[in-house]
């Protein structure tokens, strides 16, 4: 193992160690949350402080990097997709939880690779499993409320013909509606009841769930607040494109299937064989990391599986 991997691995120790002591306890939030509240003013005839309407964010519960990362704009984006994910995590323990796992990919790849950059490469494959994570819990929200839409398409349609006013409707939707369309739609009423113009509540639930089919859905609502017509039948037509949309989405995932699973089997294919020949014959793969050769064929067998995933990628991605 090389110096400058263990200085790397030193650090990244360093730095997990001192997140996760330095964090403070339970008991000292509430003091510090209880403390904060003692200077501030409160107007008579006032139920409600102004605290209790702003939505607060913590980014870290460590003050230092909490001021850090508000200033950053990758970590303003991370936010962003832990929020959309629906996950109980902070920007700060996410950076955390990523620093572990490179440490121990680390450890393992330079005490078993040790080929000073190709060491490195199961710490860093093991350091976005949090970010993989975050992706698929927020794709796995976004395909629910794809096809959760519609229904509430329909829903807001008749809620209209039964004479409820727009954001009535919108009020019928959250309390009808399951996880996770009924709470963002309850979110979008407590924020227009809170005094945000529709246009702007309307534009922060697309700004949550960018998708195709709700920008659709908010563009034909937003126009015809603004040039008039039947809202009702509007909707209606936007429910039935949704749901053929839908059914070339479904149909669409079962064509490419094959191509999916082919590119999975061989990307995964030449990391399993090089684990399976190690623990079946020992020291079989050593030739690749004593030789410079073999430095050589391990960088280009590396770039052709990414291009080849790219093409892969390219092949099965049908537009629609």
């Amino acid at each position: 193992m090389s110096m400058i991997s263990i200085f790397f691995i030193v650090l990244i120790a360093a730095f997990a160690t001192i997140a996760y002591f330095t964090e403070p306890s339970e008991a000292e939030k509430r003091v510090q949350e209880r403390l904060s509240t003692l200077g501030r003013p409160v107007m008579q005839g006032d139920d409600e402080t102004p605290s209790a309407i702003v939505r607060q964010v913590t980014f870290s519960r460590i003050g230092w990097l909490d001021r850090y990362l508000r200033q950053s704009g990758p970590a303003l984006q991370l936010q962003l997709w832990i929020e959309q994910a629906k996950l109980p995590w902070t920007v700060g323990r996410f950076v955390f939880y990523s620093a572990c796992f490179m440490l121990v990919g680390a450890i393992v790849g330079n005490w078993w690779i040790p080929v000073g950059f190709v060491g490195w490469i199961i710490g860093l494959i093991l350091g976005l499993c949090p970010l993989v994570y975050v992706g698929f819990q927020r794709n796995k929200r976004f395909n629910q409320f794809d096809l959760q839409l519609p229904d509430a398409i329909d829903l807001i349609a008749r809620a209209l013909r039964a004479g409820h006013s727009l954001p009535s409707a919108l009020v019928t939707v959250a309390e009808e509606m399951a996880e996770p369309l009924g709470p963002e739609f309850q979110r979008c009423a407590d924020e227009m009841n809170f005094g945000l113009p529709f246009r702007e509540s309307m534009l922060n639930l697309f700004r949550r769930f960018p998708l195709p089919d709700l920008q659709f859905v908010i563009t034909a609502i937003l126009i015809q607040r603004e040039t008039g017509g039947n809202l009702p039948e509007l909707l209606d037509k936007t429910a039935t494109v949704l749901r053929s949309r839908i059914q070339l989405q479904q149909k669409v995932r079962v064509h490419t299937a094959q191509g999916r699973m082919t590119g999975a089997v061989l990307i995964a294919m030449p990391f399993i064989a090089f684990i399976l020949l190690n623990l079946v014959r020992p020291g079989y793969t050593a030739p690749l990391f004593e030789s410079e050769t073999g430095h050589k064929l391990i960088y280009a067998t590396l770039g052709s599986m990414a291009i080849g995933t790219l093409v892969i990628r390219r092949i099965i991605q049908v537009k629609y």
